[in-house]
């Protein structure tokens, strides 16, 4: 009897195959659409506790859609879509029950009220699941850390179709490895998050042209040096896209304090001859995230990320360098430290807690460029990346075993696969950044 069928009989309703819109709707993913054997499209968690254990028992893959963003497409095995887990409600002390669907724009919007928020990523659309399990990079890191760090609780559904409650108490091994180790341990279908007072916030950008990147790079490093937990970050360099986008520095900042604090911290930057625009304002957390792009990109994007332990001038030379190459590149340093370094290195499995930045930097090529200049584009960004340590899973489309070890240091990988061996020792859930069961 097929995947389909058995599910169909035990889950009424429920379970979709070819022809179905539920069944396109959940193979559908940002990267494009797969085919996989069955999609479920589960309302409880006892639904899904029956789809996991269903496909575990037969050694199948089971991929799990939360927003859609993070997962590739998937040709064989279920697709667990969690699209009616969309949960946000919040109570008196501030604690967030999420559904893994609930996207962070809405989730934003709902805190607003309060004057709360989550930290989380950068765009509106993005699904809490997946971004949450892999650490949570967003604006506001640095006054409070990964959205991981807020995380409290999740309910799970492990491989064996359990049902677990998991916290520091109760399971702390894998609530350690949930935060950070992805999706490799179960399916969750709740989460309770912290929320934080996000009032109060100024931020906006600072646009520069492309006369003088080094100049400009070196002193956005030197005011994030001097700021403090309540300044936020980021520069991105970007390749010219036509006459109208002539390309150059982008500089995007928050911070928890007025306009006129702001612009007096940054008065080194923006007292550079190459600032051709300045929109800098209070602005609330929500309206720092912005609209995700719909679809696959009629581009790729080669190169890599990294954590930088240090924003050093080779760094930032080798960053320029990289940026001022004929092919079009794009490049991001994320300032770190504050909130995020006071998490000790091994309290979760995002270990490099140390790192002054995250260093993305990819070239911009045809989706069909031949494989000679891919390889060539990537061991040019590859220079600038020697200077960081292992890279940051949420930025890194490649799922090789390579890529996956560079993600962690040995102790941690190694804590990893131990905690994979007990929930999941048939590997069923390996459509991901995938951590192996020890032995």
């Amino acid at each position: 009897m097929s995947l389909l069928t058995e599910l169909s009989e035990q889950l009424p309703g429920r379970a979709f195959g070819p022809g179905a819109s539920e069944y396109d709707t959940g193979r559908t993913v940002f990267a494009g659409a797969g085919e996989p054997e069955a999609v479920v499209r589960p309302h409880t968690v006892d639904e899904v506790a029956t789809a996991v254990a269903r496909a575990a028992a037969d050694g199948l893959s089971i991929a799990v859609r939360s927003g859609g963003h993070g997962l590739l497409p998937v040709d064989d095995g279920l697709v667990i879509d969690l699209a009616e887990f969309d949960t946000i409600e919040v109570d008196d002390a501030g604690l967030v029950t999420l559904g893994p669907a609930a996207h962070w724009g809405d989730v934003a919007a709902a805190l607003a009220p309060r004057g709360l928020g989550i930290s989380s990523g950068d765009t509106r659309q993005v699904g809490v699941g997946g971004l949450l399990l892999g650490g949570g990079i967003g604006w506001l890191v640095r006054t409070h850390g990964l959205t991981i760090d807020a995380l409290r609780e999740v309910e799970l559904v492990t491989a064996a179709g359990e049902v677990l409650t998991v916290n520091a108490e109760s399971h702390p091994e894998l609530f350690w490895a949930i935060r950070g180790g992805g999706g490799n341990f179960g399916v969750v279908t709740r989460f309770t998050v912290q929320a934080s007072p996000v009032e109060g916030l100024a931020g906006g950008s600072i646009h520069f042209d492309r006369s003088d990147v080094p100049t400009v790079l070196r002193a956005w490093r030197e005011v994030m040096r001097s700021g403090g937990d309540e300044l936020n970050s980021s520069i991105m360099l970007m390749p010219p896209m036509g006459p109208e986008m002539p390309g150059g520095p982008q500089v995007g900042i928050a911070l928890h304090g007025t306009e006129a604090e702001l612009r007096e911290l940054l008065a080194p930057l923006l007292a550079l001859p190459s600032v051709t625009k300045v929109d800098l304002a209070p602005i609330s957390y929500g309206d720092l995230l912005e609209d995700a792009p719909p679809g696959r990109p009629p581009f790729q994007f080669v190169g890599g990320n990294g954590f930088a332990p240090e924003v050093t001038d080779e760094l930032l030379e080798a960053v320029a360098a990289a940026y001022a190459r004929d092919m079009p590149t794009m490049v991001l340093l994320r300032a770190l430290g504050g909130a995020y370094s006071r998490v000790e290195a091994d309290a979760t499995a995002i270990a490099h807690r140390d790192a002054e930045a995250l260093v993305v930097v990819n070239g911009v090529l045809p989706a069909d460029a031949e494989p000679e200049l891919v390889a060539a584009v990537k061991a040019g960004s590859d220079v600038a990346l020697a200077f960081t340590t292992g890279p940051y899973g949420g930025f890194e489309a490649n799922r090789s075993p390579e890529i996956t070890a560079s993600m962690y240091p040995p102790a941690t990988l190694e804590r990893l696969r131990r905690v994979k061996a007990e929930v999941d020792p048939g590997n069923s859930f390996r459509r991901n950044h995938n951590i192996t069961p020890a032995g």
